[in-house]
């Protein structure tokens, strides 16, 4: 008999409890910094040299009052920070000088483009250029002078992802977008004062409303390292970073010409694959040519064109162990869809996403090639609009059999702002055509959303989407999401309740499982023990997720206990904690096979399992850093043990290396298996502009070590040259030729401007 979920009254009274522990902090009324940018007439300009010593800048006021967040919230800042800002009809001119009284002690950990720039001493800014108090530019570097640039959408909470906004890493995106790569020009240096930097930011860059004596919103975060201590221009209330853009300063007296640019950014590749799985031929040698336009249509915006898009110097996918009966998220990390992604966002990131851009132009982990596409997006009339059409060519493989027919892709975006809340809605659309398509081979899905900011810091967020498919792929069905979080200076919690259909299918989205009704649901305490100066933060906090059928049979259960979590005043963290999982497959699914054949596999049944971990990680800013994580306890009806162990070296900023060893050794009654993941990361800095980067890979599972080696020569807004070299190796016995494949590619791309 299928087993009742009994679950709800114990998950509501416990976040009932958890709830009653919220403790909302007093709103402080704090006067709004507000700076008035320097206008620039005749030639002068300064010379952006990474050293702050043109007359120019003394033709304006720096501002220099700085607040802590961290350690001490609300207590000035241990170090002086001196910011300028400079304007003319072409470029916002910034120069920083970062006074340190100790110099030589500046903690430099990272050469790279668009790096994290938590671990080591930086200075982000933050432009809110249409003071709307929601979306922000985001512009940075480092004493070693890498350029990092990023978007922020709704305060870094697009989808619901919690009250403290965050980041994103490479490809992942949330209400932070990293992999926006803007045209600016930054270079900054150590000196005897600190550190200083200087940038050029060229409007056309920005989007923005022209007109006389306007008003951004503007912030500034400086990242002292060897203290780990974050200081902010506008003070941010702890619980929140640099995305709570409704808490920036004012930057006054800007006199912006309306902006209209061309870019063109042209390519030319050249390719060679030996591929040894086929048979007959194996290598195949292509060449290709192809550009992309930039035209900024108005001052607020842009229309984006391409041509034969190519993506041969994207980085490789990070190689992950599947323990589930439901598919893998792999994060998009080819530009052309990075770019002003989050606009066309809309559902649960990772879990729900109605349009999720990695569908186009790949099928089975293949590319398809992308004949063109274009995509407008910016402000319009008062709404935040996004419109993308691409089309792909039919593909086959060798043999001749068809992998993908030629298909069209198209997504409509549109949302209002209201204050700090936004509502809106998308439509998605795939679309067969060609010689090879069908008159029923299509999809299309619909969405209206909204997020609403309910308290200064609680927020709502809620969805309802529908698709459509053709009757043989189960015609129509609906899927909805409600969630609210809540963050202040201790307290972090959250409640969330979705439902997909049966039928429910975006095709050209991302849903690893439907038909279930889920609960989820975590709370978070940062307390900072004040009379132990070693430590920065206790942070026990909880999490859970619930899934039952559309009949509230209990389907799977996770909760996350992590009652003992210390973080140090280094960055360091250590803390204990227990897992707790429930399961009830339908059907067997595989959850182990490898090359020689050895397959384990789940048998239908309930299952219920505990495991209890030990996690902690060093100084991650110091030149040898570890993060660990070990586990022990079950695993369905078996055993488990593993690990997650991270080593990184560092050698200045310019070389940085990390290796892994992940490690799943699970004993059951179907079998024993070890998984074995080995990724070894290395990148070599010449300049901040030009680095060679190396992804090893070894997985014992598939018996390979797969090998993604880089070298980037850039010149502007991520352009310039490419080699990169890509091999796989088959490790077992059961093959004759080790070579599965190698393929070396070379590509030049360069900007133009208009």
């Amino acid at each position: 008999m299928a087993r009742r979920a009994h679950w709800q009254p114990t998950v509501f009274l416990l976040l009932a409890g958890l709830w009653a522990g919220v403790t909302t902090a007093p709103v402080v009324a704090q006067e709004v910094p507000q700076l008035t940018v320097g206008r620039l007439s005749g030639d002068a300009r300064p010379t952006i040299d990474g050293v702050v010593d043109d007359d120019i800048w003394s033709t304006t006021e720096p501002y220099s009052t700085f607040t802590q967040q961290e350690p001490l919230e609300g207590r000035p800042a241990t170090e002086q920070t001196d910011i300028w800002f400079l304007l003319d009809q072409t470029n916002l001119y910034i120069a920083v000088v970062a006074h340190d009284s100790q110099p030589d002690r500046l903690v430099v950990t990272q050469s790279r483009r668009d790096a994290n720039l938590s671990n080591t001493d930086s200075i982000q800014i933050l432009l809110d250029t249409f003071n709307d108090g929601q979306n922000a530019f985001v512009f940075g570097t480092n004493p070693f002078g890498i350029e990092f640039d990023g978007q922020v959408m709704a305060e870094g909470q697009v989808g619901g992802r919690g009250g403290g906004g965050g980041g994103s890493q490479r490809g992942q995106l949330r209400g932070f977008n990293a992999n926006w790569d803007a045209d600016f020009t930054v270079q900054a240096r150590p000196t005897g004062r600190g550190w200083e930097a200087e940038f050029a930011i060229p409007l056309r860059t920005l989007r923005y409303a022209p007109g006389d004596d306007r008003v951004w919103g503007v912030n500034v975060q400086r990242n002292i390292r060897r203290k780990n201590e974050q200081v902010f221009l506008a003070p941010v209330p702890r619980g929140y970073n640099l995305y709570r853009v409704s808490v920036a300063g004012k930057l006054n007296g800007l006199d912006l010409p309306t902006r209209r640019d061309i870019k063109a950014t042209p390519y030319i590749a050249g390719s060679a694959n030996d591929d040894r799985t086929v048979t007959g031929d194996t290598v195949d040698r292509t060449g290709d040519i192809g550009f992309d336009v930039k035209w900024g249509v108005r001052s607020d915006l842009t229309l984006d064109m391409t041509v034969n898009t190519d993506f041969a110097q994207v980085e490789a996918d990070e190689e992950q162990v599947n323990l589930t009966r439901f598919g893998l998220f792999f994060p998009e990390k080819r530009p052309f869809f990075l770019e002003n992604a989050q606009v066309f966002q809309l559902g649960q990131p990772q879990s729900i996403d109605l349009f999720f851009s990695r569908r186009i132009g790949l099928a089975g982990g293949q590319p398809i090639d992308i004949i063109g596409g274009g995509r407008l997006s910016g402000k319009l009339g008062g709404y935040n609009v996004g419109m993308l059409n691409m089309q792909t060519a039919s593909a086959v493989d060798r043999d001749g059999d068809t992998i993908a027919p030629s298909n069209n892709f198209s997504v409509v975006r549109v949302q209002r702002e209201v204050g700090r809340s936004n509502f809106g809605g998308m439509f998605v659309n795939r679309q067969s055509v060609g010689n090879l398509a069908t008159d029923d081979d299509y999809n299309r899905a619909y969405g209206l959303d909204v997020a609403l900011q309910a308290t200064e810091n609680g927020k709502f967020f809620g969805f309802l989407a529908r698709t459509d498919s053709p009757a043989s792929k189960g015609g129509s069905d609906y899927a909805g999401r409600a969630f609210y979080s809540y963050a202040n200076d201790v307290n972090n919690a959250s409640l969330g309740y979705s439902q997909v259909g049966e039928n429910f299918n975006p095709e050209v989205g991302f849903l690893p499982r439907r038909a279930y009704r889920r609960l989820e649901g975590g709370y978070n305490l940062s307390y900072q023990p004040l009379q132990w100066p070693w430590i920065r933060r206790i942070a026990p906090h909880v999490r859970f997720n619930v899934f039952a059928d559309l009949e509230n049979n209990l389907e799977s259960s996770f909760a996350h206990w992590h009652f003992f979590d210390i973080r140090t005043n280094n960055g360091g963290r250590f803390g204990y904690l227990v897992e707790t999982n429930q399961d009830r497959p339908r059907e067997a699914f595989t959850v182990f096979s490898d090359s020689s054949g050895k397959t384990v596999l789940i048998p239908p049944g309930e299952y219920s399992w505990t495991r209890w971990a030990f996690e902690g990680n060093t100084d991650p800013s110091a030149p040898i850093s570890a993060r660990l994580i070990q586990r022990v306890g079950s695993f369905y009806n078996g055993d488990y043990f593993g690990w997650d162990l991270t080593v990184g070296l560092r050698v200045g900023a310019r070389l940085i290396s990390e290796i892994g060893w992940n490690r799943d050794d699970i004993s059951l009654p179907g079998g024993d298996f070890v998984n074995d993941l080995i990724p070894v990361t290395v990148s070599y800095a010449f300049t901040s502009l030009a680095n060679l980067q190396g992804l090893i890979q070894y997985n014992k599972q598939n018996s390979t070590i797969s090998s993604n080696i880089r070298l980037a020569l850039l010149n502007r807004s991520g352009t310039g040259l490419f080699l990169v070299y890509n091999d796989r190796r088959d490790t077992s016995r059961f093959t004759p030729d080790e070579l599965l494949g190698r393929s070396f590619i070379v590509k030049y791309t360069r900007l133009f401007d208009f």
